[in-house]
């Protein structure tokens, strides 16, 4: 061997050795991103397990770790005091907590709206929600969709009751109507052996997104690890998408109440309806889209006239929308 060649080989052993011990430090120093998540494991967070699967964000030097919500779990207060990065929740609620002064802000809508529903019995007489009058609603009482909805339509003389996770109240009363996410409630009911019927409060015109949302210091301190995550993430949703089951496993062993065919549905009806088609756009959020929110806000007075809206939300961290 030349002296010229068995320089050029030891240089490459080196640099070779240099890469492999360098490898386990990068991920050592990795920052940690901790998303909080605002119920058990399913299919409306998929994007951010799989940006957590697929290990996005390290080439920015994050480590991104989705935590599991729960009944318990309160998304808003837990970011705002340091408890996690970012947290998921809803644009109406991410709206009320700057009013009430929490420091949070909506940074992307990994979902066009929260997918609401009104669910009751199969019932060929129910055309419009103008047909549920007189009905009892299993609803979150007091919340802001609820409160809007009944206005807006007029749901004179029915009876209010705290939504729960029982099946059973709903299937002994044919005329009980009950809140969940279109996602799963019809399908769980069907696998339940009950005929349902469900209007979407989307196609009533309640559409508040469903948001990713960090603290005002998280913006204005880490901007760049703002911008890398939100990256991470969309990358995230778009690689779902494109292989919706992938998680299916991981979300059959966290979260048993999603069987396979209530996980296909909602894969199914996200991809459709709830996700931007142009995966680019994942994440992107329209000034007019909030506007109409604090709107309907005002319109029950969960919102004062002079509140800005835009206080609630930076949309500067998704190009290209």
């Amino acid at each position: 061997m030349t002296t010229a060649l068995f320089r050029r080989t030891a240089l490459a052993l080196a640099l070779a050795a240099v890469s492999l011990v360098a490898l386990p430090a990068v991920a050592q120093d990795a920052r940690p991103v901790r998303i909080l998540t605002n119920w058990f494991a399913q299919p409306d967070q998929a994007g951010y397990w799989q940006a957590q699967q697929d290990n996005l964000g390290r080439d920015a030097g994050l480590r991104i770790t989705v935590l599991q919500g729960g009944p318990k779990i309160q998304t808003i207060p837990q970011v705002a005091s340091g408890q996690a990065e970012f947290g998921i929740g809803n644009a109406d609620d991410v709206l009320l907590a700057r009013l009430r002064g929490a420091p949070v802000r909506a940074v992307f809508a990994h979902l066009d709206h929260v997918p609401y529903a009104l669910v009751h019995h199969a019932d060929p007489a129910v055309k419009s929600i103008a047909d549920l009058q007189g009905r009892t609603f299993a609803v979150n009482v007091g919340n802001a969709y609820w409160e809007w909805t009944k206005k807006q339509y007029k749901l004179a003389g029915t009876r209010e009751i705290p939504v729960s996770g029982d099946l059973s109240l709903f299937r002994n009363d044919p005329k009980m109507v009950q809140q969940g996410y279109s996602l799963y409630l019809p399908a769980r009911m069907a696998e339940a052996g009950i005929a349902v019927q469900s209007i979407t409060l989307a196609s009533l015109g309640y559409r508040p997104y469903n948001v990713l949302f960090t603290t005002d210091e998280m913006i204005r301190k880490n901007p760049a690890l703002v911008k890398a995550a939100v990256a991470a993430v969309q990358k995230g949703w778009a690689n779902y998408v494109r292989n919706p089951s992938g998680l299916k496993p991981m979300f059959a062993e966290m979260n048993k109440q999603i069987s396979p065919a209530v996980y296909d549905a909602a894969n199914k009806e996200m991809i459709e309806r709830l996700i931007s088609h142009d995966l680019g756009r994942i994440g992107c959020m329209s000034d007019a889209r909030w506007s109409e929110l604090a709107g309907q806000l005002r319109s029950v007075a969960f919102l004062p006239a002079g509140f800005d809206e835009k206080q609630a939300y930076d949309r500067s961290f998704v190009p290209g929308c």
